[in-house]
């Protein structure tokens, strides 16, 4: 412990890894070419790329006037500096025309960004392991909330560094046709099954990369339609799916899909020991339920109360590093702290915006349950809900990629749906936005009592 204290303290007094030589190449390059000052903001987003304070400001200059549509040379950044207050600070019209004097060309421009890019790499993870390292010799700390705080910084890192060159049409020609021919060969379903054959015919079974809202009032089916998902993905398919429960203990959710395996017992009796056959019954019911043992191993449950954004997307990462994870259910955003200090609509928002940046970072669909806000109860008629009420947040609407809304008619008393189709045992699938396809409705039977999903026809 002591030859590792020597080596932080020693390490303490290195200078952070930096190449002033290049950082001030490039922006002599990008002030003497405008294609280079187009490059410089594309391969390097931020001024922090930059160890000397100097070289940040300038680097801010000429982001200004690009922005502006304005062209960056010598003179006009001297002037942006002074307009911002920041020329006496830099050094002068004098070390903003040093820049220039040893360049001749942008040649090797594009390398010479990466080697900024990958020296800033390494003053990022040198900062967050010695915050790290502080917070680590703190006893107050929760060790979760450190593994969170982690993966900001690399989620941070990862974004800044992963630059994507764009395609042309003629390179993306052919992905394009193999992956038309996937969907032809798989009719149509290209995602993760949802177990519900229109529901597939509609979405194409949950995509890669999405977001997806389930929003309803309570006792419409929620939760166990989503257990339905996770079941049909990791038991049927073999796809290793999380479920994140902030409502409802791990006990309860194995209790719901225990019942949604054994014909003849709802969640009820479960719960209640409600078994004529006593001990002899839950033997019984075990070998009934043993698909949930044999292929429970990739449906990953967690149910950790008061779950921050930073902390599932840390959890994720940790399980994603053992199993690529294929699907992440989250029940349900209103009980989820976000990172935004404010007002609770604005945390909401940054919850939803990071549950998306999951799904891409995963490439694979998160499905997250919503409430619905109390309006839909005071309306007449058949209390259909609308997006409008999605509650806390008009960024649920914004961020998702697809917003599914429950109802049931039988519910509200209602004996037929708009179509003729009994509401009796049924729920209706109303997708309300549908970014990469069609809207509709879709009705399924159900038993409620067994939280049980089946195509109606």
């Amino acid at each position: 412990m002591q030859a590792n204290s020597q080596q932080l303290s020693a390490n303490s007094y290195k200078t952070p890894p930096q190449a002033l030589d290049l950082e001030a190449a490039v922006l002599g390059a990008a002030l003497l070419e405008a294609s280079a000052q187009r490059t410089l903001l594309v391969t390097l987003p931020t001024e922090d790329v930059f160890y000397s304070a100097a070289h940040r400001q300038v680097y801010l200059a000429i982001r200004d006037l690009v922005q502006q549509g304005e062209h960056a040379d010598l003179l006009t950044v001297v002037a942006q500096l002074r307009h911002r207050g920041t020329l006496a600070r830099t050094g002068g019209p004098a070390f903003v025309a040093g820049l220039t004097s040893r360049i001749n060309s942008a040649a090797h421009f594009e390398t010479h960004c990466r080697i900024l890019l990958e020296q800033y790499a390494r003053r990022v993870i040198i900062g967050a392991g010695t915050e790290l390292t502080a917070y680590g010799y703190d006893d107050t700390r929760d060790p979760l909330a450190l593994l969170a705080i982690a993966q900001t910084h690399l989620t941070s890192l990862h974004r800044t560094l992963e630059t994507r060159p764009g395609q042309t049409a003629a390179a993306a020609f052919g992905p394009a046709f193999d992956r038309l021919a996937q969907s032809v060969g798989q009719h149509g379903l290209t995602g993760i099954p949802t177990g519900l054959t229109q529901l597939d015919g509609l979405t194409g079974g949950w995509q890669p990369g999405d977001l997806i809202i389930l929003a309803a009032r309570p006792a419409m089916g929620k939760t166990a339609a989503l257990l339905h998902f996770a079941r049909t993905a990791a038991l049927e398919h073999g796809h290793h799916t999380a479920i994140f429960s902030l409502e409802m203990p791990t006990l309860q959710l194995m209790q719901r899909m225990i019942a949604s395996e054994v014909p003849g017992y709802s969640n009820s009796d479960l719960r209640r020991g409600n078994l004529p056959g006593g001990l002899e019954q839950v033997a019984h019911i075990r070998e009934q339920a043993r698909r949930l043992h044999t292929h429970g191993h990739a449906l990953h449950l967690d149910d950790t109360p008061g779950l921050s954004i930073q902390q599932l997307r840390a959890k994720c990462a940790r399980l994603h590093a053992q199993h690529p994870l294929s699907l992440v259910l989250v029940d349900y955003i209103q009980l989820m702290r976000g990172d935004t200090k404010g007002n609770r609509e604005q945390e909401v928002g940054s919850i939803s915006r990071s549950l998306k940046e999951l799904a891409k970072e995963l490439n694979a669909p998160v499905i997250a349950l919503s409430q619905l806000s109390r309006d839909v109860e005071k309306r007449g008629g058949e209390k259909r809900p609308l997006l409008s009420d999605l509650r806390e947040s008009g960024s649920l609407e914004q961020d998702a990629d697809c917003i599914i809304f429950l109802w049931r008619g039988e519910y509200y008393s209602i004996a037929e749906y708009e179509d003729g189709t009994p509401t009796a045992d049924t729920v209706l699938f109303d997708v309300a936005k549908h970014r990469n396809g069609a809207t509709d409705e879709v009705i399924v039977a159900c038993s409620m009592r067994r939280g049980v999903f089946t195509n109606l026809i």
